[in-house]
């Protein structure tokens, strides 16, 4: 009878201890997918960084979280929005039936959202076909849309800097879906949107400020070169109407005059409007292309400037333009600032780069130091960097400049 009660609590031990593996094999099974899941979502959320960083179109850049947003938190209808005066203005849509990018939705219409927004805090429905006043509000918004299938929902403020900037909306067609711990997540892209968004901005901002400065420039030198020609004109053409009337034969000096001020004048917005609209650079090559801008640089400037280019490079015209906008600003800021009077320009291919290098003799600059409001050496490194390339520069009081950009020949 001993052994059999010591066989059978034996036994129970067993089974104990079986169910007790069992059940810690499960528990450590639970933990790795949690950590894979969360791996997951950690790996997602660095690729969503890495993009924004990388990429400054607004449109795609916010499709391309929504994608990944998928990845980790599941929907079927999904958009992004930012706040514009007293609407929300959609910028991204994913799923069937959502209004289009560009539609705007009042925002006096939706109480909600603007709690939300004031709040910043997410706002989610585990059970649109609960009766909560927020269900129900809810639910009346998806049928006026004809929307249907949806049963949960939740709203994500985009907040960047403590300001409520925009509006990340899912819905999924599973009850409880939206728990505390995905809107958690889903926040987290929500603040990642903002930065892109807020990004895409200071970059609008930044070209704006750009094209002023280029259009405040070319006024400049079309009054300091072409208006300066044409008044000359207008005295020569009057000096010689008058000549013609008193005498003739001396009509042909000024007529002379407003011949050599005319050629002038043609020549500098010729060289004006190639500045603008470089077409030489598809039809005949970059190197062609540099070689009018350091001439025409060189005359109007009275600058000795000269180029050094081997074989036209075998690269993209976008890779072209990108070189001769770069060359273009280098060389504008040396007229500018550094009171340089010899320049060199060299274009070569070496171990597999192309290498554009400009070098001055002028009175140089601290590179470390800011300079507000001079968006020259920003443009000239975003350049560089969209065609695939990197940009140096090397100065220092009184030593002249160097400029320096890479474009590896596997980017063309």
């Amino acid at each position: 009878m001993e052994f059999a009660r010591l066989r059978e609590e034996l036994q129970k031990t067993n089974a104990e201890l079986a169910a007790a593996n069992a059940a810690l094999r499960e528990t450590e099974q639970e933990l790795e997918r949690r950590v894979q899941e969360r791996t997951r979502e950690l790996s997602t959320l660095l690729r969503v960084s890495h993009n924004i960083t990388t990429t400054l179109e607004l449109e795609p850049l916010l499709g391309l979280i929504l994608d990944q947003l998928r990845e980790v938190v599941e929907y079927q209808l999904a958009s992004i929005s930012i706040v514009d005066e007293d609407d929300l203005l959609i910028l991204a849509v994913r799923g069937e039936g959502m209004p289009q990018p560009g539609s705007r939705i009042p925002l006096r219409e939706h109480v909600n959202t603007r709690a939300m927004l004031s709040k910043k805090e997410p706002a989610f429905v585990p059970d649109l076909n609960a009766e909560t006043p927020l269900a129900q509000h809810m639910r009346k918004n998806l049928a006026a849309q004809n929307l249907h299938g949806l049963n949960s929902w939740m709203n994500a403020p985009l907040v960047f800097r403590g300001q409520s900037i925009g509006v990340l909306a899912l819905a999924h067609p599973e009850a409880n879906y939206y728990n505390a711990s995905r809107v958690e997540l889903a926040m987290a892209f929500a603040n990642q949107a903002a930065v892109a968004i807020e990004n895409a901005r200071l970059y609008e901002q930044a070209h704006h400020v750009a094209a002023l400065e280029e259009r405040q420039k070319l006024a400049r030198e079309l009054h300091d070169s072409v208006s300066q020609a044409l008044y000359g004109i207008v005295l020569g053409a009057r000096t010689a109407r008058t000549l013609l009337d008193r005498d003739p034969t001396q009509a042909a000096q000024p007529l002379d005059y407003i011949l050599s001020l005319s050629e002038a004048g043609l020549a500098e917005m010729r060289a004006l409007i190639f500045e603008l609209r470089p077409e030489s650079l598809q039809t005949e090559g970059l190197v062609a292309a540099l070689g009018k801008l350091v001439n025409a640089l060189g005359a109007r400037h009275q600058l000795k400037v000269t180029l050094e280019a081997q074989d036209e490079p075998d690269v993209s015209l976008d890779v072209k333009e990108s070189l001769y906008r770069i060359t273009q600003e280098a060389l504008n800021n040396i007229v500018k600032h550094a009171r340089a009077q010899q320049l060199k320009v060299s274009l070569n291919v070496e171990s597999s780069e192309l290498m554009l290098r400009i070098s001055d003799d002028g009175t140089g600059f601290d590179t470390g130091a800011e300079f507000p409001g001079h968006l020259g050496m920003i443009t000239m490194r975003e350049r560089a960097e969209k065609a695939g390339g990197t940009f140096a520069i090397e100065s220092a009081p009184n030593a002249g400049t160097r400029i320096q950009v890479k474009i590896p020949l596997s980017a063309r």
